[in-house]
């Protein structure tokens, strides 16, 4: 397949792509890295249902979902005065044991039920952010201590997702550099062993310990099966499955996709790919794509990367949306085979897949939404999946390039069939075309955010209907803190669920929606 990266200016390409059985990447900025000494290894995981959470709870006292949970029936906003010292808040979310985790770029904020402010967790207690390396990382040099610009780049921390109890998935910007060159066989450089960033940004899962401070694992994404490529380094958006195949976590990157499996985290013991060792909690990646206008014949030309939209279906597949292409990627819980495709079964792990080969005007396998030619930007930005089992896909921009296009909004039924499009501001009532962000309420809505206007809670219309639906907005002093919004989440462990709502002044929990 390929490989690419982001974050101000995205343009990929797979260039030289014909080594070892994964290809070469191309695309992309980024910017650098740092990170902290790994601390001692952790005990080994509790099983998924009914393990001792890492702050000391009964061993048999597993998360319980359902209910209203801890925290009240109403909404509310964080910012400044619940201890908040910096903005914009780029996360929120909850673990299995309901703690409130939130992020912004330089920090990592906890509330526990029955907290009234929020602790704050930064470099000094264990994160790698800027300026703060790990001490050493395993490398196909061998261990290498320090670790070359092992950390995170500015500004940080980009996403976390809740985790088992009592932990949250800390996601970070990673650094490219396109000036390096190429190699002789026409592989950049960039994304390579020989890359002096190889090691920036990635992501560590973090668990409360009993008396109050941070375990911290760092998970170094590196190609399964080469130590060739490690180009996953800046971490764009997490989902974690709690219910259908529980403690999974899919990370999407600047590049492509991985899968990682926190829970079988251990110490390397001998050469660190081996099936035993990274490759037990890892795989690493996975990446729909499309090619510069014309169908792929191999892996030259290739555009892919950017991978903002993941979302979990009822069978626990995972639909996927980038810059360039989309798809849904089959579930199989065996680290060493997900990254594969076809896999051991002979199918191909991703299935459809949508952007190549397209042949414009909506004919072939359209990347959801209909660019003029393959290859051309639809710049996916969120994708969902409502209660009757319709997948939903959002077109954002976010690197003002001359070319960027916002897209919509367009639904889709099966495997590809039946697609639908609508106009954020004529059908859905965003005041703005750019869709930040999106996601399916339990009793069919869709929350839909804009980056400069808030949310609006939609009801699509009816099918066989010819109407726009109906709309209701949530504007900053009417439920959230501020018209820029970063990131939804909704936390369906309780109920009513929570819908988390990241601003760039600030963050809300809104568990009464109009």
């Amino acid at each position: 397949m390929g490989k690419v990266a982001k974050w101000a200016v995205a343009v990929a390409l797979c260039v030289g792509c014909a080594k070892a059985s994964e290809p070469v990447t191309v695309n992309v900025q980024l910017d650098g890295g740092v990170v902290t000494p790994p601390p001692p290894p952790p005990p080994p995981p509790p099983p998924p249902d009914a393990g001792p959470p890492p702050d000391g709870g009964t061993p048999d006292a597993g998360p319980k979902f359902g209910g209203p949970g801890p925290w009240p029936i109403e909404n509310v906003e964080y910012g400044f005065k619940e201890g908040i010292r910096e903005m914009p808040v780029v996360g929120v979310t909850t673990d299995e044991t309901q703690n409130l985790w939130i992020a912004t770029n330089s920090a990592l904020y906890l509330m526990k039920p029955g907290d009234k402010s929020f602790k704050r967790f930064d470099a000094k207690d264990g994160l790698h952010l800027p300026g703060n390396p790990i001490s050493e990382c395993n490398d196909s040099a061998g261990m290498l201590r320090p670790c070359p610009n092992g950390e995170a780049d500015s500004p940080g921390i980009s996403e976390i997702v809740g985790g088992g109890p009592d932990e949250v998935i800390v996601g970070y910007f990673g650094h490219h550099d396109w000036n390096l060159g190429s190699m002789p066989d026409g592989t950049p450089i960039d994304g390579s062993e020989q890359d002096p960033w190889r090691h920036s940004g990635k992501l560590e899962r973090v668990r409360l310990k009993p008396n109050g401070t941070l375990e911290v694992i760092r998970f170094d994404m590196v190609s399964n099966n080469t130590v060739e490529f490690w180009h996953n380094r800046t971490v764009e958006r997490m989902v974690y499955d709690h219910f259908t195949h529980p403690h999974e976590l899919f990370v999407g990157s600047d590049h492509g996709v991985d899968k990682i499996s926190p829970d079988k985290w251990k110490p390397n013991v001998g050469w660190f790919l081996a099936p035993e060792n990274q490759q037990s909690w890892m795989s690493d990646h996975l990446h729909p794509r499309a090619c510069f206008h014309a169908p792929c014949v191999d892996d030259s030309n290739q555009r892919l990367g950017d991978w903002r939209a993941l979302a979990i279906d009822g069978a626990g597949d995972l639909w996927v949306g980038g810059r360039w292409a989309a798809g849904k990627i089959r579930y199989t819980a065996d680290n060493t085979d997900w990254y594969n495709t076809p896999r051991r079964d002979k199918k191909n792990a991703i299935d459809p897949a949508f952007g190549d080969p397209y042949f414009g005007s909506c004919t072939g396998m359209r990347p959801i939404f209909c660019p003029p030619q393959e290859g051309d930007f639809v710049n996916i930005s969120a994708v969902t999946v409502d209660k009757s089992g319709t997948i939903w896909w959002a077109s954002g921009t976010l690197f003002n390039d001359p070319a960027d296009v916002n897209y919509g909004v367009a639904s889709m039924h099966g495997n590809g069939s039946d697609f639908k499009y609508y106009d954020p501001v004529r059908d859905i009532g965003l005041p703005e075309e750019n869709v930040r962000d999106l996601l399916a309420l339990p009793d069919g809505r869709l929350v839909v955010a804009g980056p400069n206007t808030g949310l609006v809670i939609w009801t699509p219309p009816a099918k066989g209907s010819t109407g726009p639906g109906t709309h209701v907005s949530i504007r900053a002093g009417q439920g959230i803190p501020d018209d820029g919004v970063m990131r939804l989440e909704l936390d369906t462990m309780v109920d009513p669920p929570a819908l988390h709502v990241a601003t760039r002044g600030g963050a809300a929990v809104l568990r009464v929606l109009p």
